[in-house]
């Protein structure tokens, strides 16, 4: 994008580098961009069950997004618990980024939903769900061409697998497909089952600098806001244990939801079960799909490190390549985390 050289009373001001002939001899110059859109990215956070805990994802994304985008807009719209609450809100960001009053100043380049989920469906109070197909009717927000995507922080809307039907596995329909497809942009979905991981910061960070203070002695060091925010680029790659996870939630410690390569207690036995009824349903249906279930070999493989299960990314429906390999990180994952 441009660069940002600050703001002004009427918002953002970008420049831009440009070349012009000059006795002969091409010329660089810097020029001043106006009526820049800005960046709009927004955080979807589910109010029924474990809305602390989303929430509490959405602010620290909030919070590193502000951090790497200084001249974007990032909001968090949160408390909805049924459908019809979230289309409204949903309708509401449509109207006002299509509106000729206000299309114009924003470009929308993010949406995340932290919430639950499911292969095919996003899931609300009651057991209630939305598909994002032509029945659900969700408009097509104005994406940004090149930076536009929606991400799923929700359980397993990429795992096509698991719906266990010959025609959607080979076709490799699931929630990420279809709302790339309708919307028309990229979507981002989870393979398995997401899961908080905590995240270590230093006792005190002000507005441009940390400060992490020695427990036994009182003396402290200064941290850069850009060497700590490396420092969670790193932590964020691997889920920390799922007993420092507990203890860390009681401590507020700040957390990301994402998909992790773990069979520990909260995920362990789901997984298996999932891994059970797809290869029952494929033996017993006789069917030219892989027999055993690709989801748990994929986090057999990188188990032990319990590090990031790469996710899924379907742009315009078509599925980007993905690696999955020990101590390797696709870049999916390490922006959109």
């Amino acid at each position: 994008m441009a660069n940002d050289k600050g703001k002004s009373e009427s918002g953002p001001v970008f420049t831009a580098q440009t070349t012009k002939p000059e006795g002969g001899n091409i010329a660089v110059q810097e020029v001043v961009l106006k009526n820049v859109p800005t960046p709009l990215f927004v955080l979807f956070s589910y109010g029924g069950g474990g809305a602390p805990d989303f929430l509490k994802a959405a602010e620290f994304k909030k919070e590193r997004l502000e951090f790497k985008y200084p001249d974007a807009e990032v909001r968090i719209i949160k408390g909805f618990e049924h459908p019809p609450q979230f289309k409204a809100e949903w309708t509401k960001l449509y109207n006002e980024l299509t509106n000729p009053e206000t299309a114009n100043k924003y470009a929308l380049w993010q949406v995340h939903y932290f919430g639950h989920g499911g292969e095919e469906y996003l899931t609300f109070r009651e057991d209630n769900k939305i598909y994002f197909d032509e029945n659900d009717n969700m408009e097509r927000l104005p994406w940004h061409p090149n930076e536009g995507i929606f991400v799923l922080h929700s359980c397993r809307g990429a795992a096509y697998e698991d719906t266990k039907n010959k025609e959607k596995i080979k076709n490799q329909i699931c929630l990420a497909k279809t709302i790339s497809e309708s919307q028309k942009t990229r979507c981002l979905g989870q393979v398995t089952y997401a899961s908080f991981t905590r995240v270590e910061l230093p006792s005190y960070c002000g507005s441009d600098i940390c400060y992490d203070v020695d427990q036994f002695d009182g003396s402290y060091t200064e941290i850069s806001k850009k060497e700590v925010y490396n420092s969670i680029n790193e932590q964020i790659k691997y889920k920390s244990n799922s007993l420092k996870n507990w203890v860390d939630n009681f401590r507020h410690k700040p957390s990301v939801l994402w998909g992790y390569a773990d069979l520990g207690i909260w995920s362990g036995h789901r997984i298996k079960d999932l891994k059970e009824k797809y290869e029952n349903f494929v033996k017993e249906n006789n069917l030219d799909l892989p027999r055993l279930y690709p989801i748990y070999e994929e986090i057999e493989k990188l188990g032990n490190n319990s590090q990031i299960l790469p996710c899924r990314v379907f742009n315009h429906g078509e599925l980007e390549d993905r690696i999955v390999e020990v101590d390797v990180f696709n870049q999916n994952d390490l922006e959109y985390c």
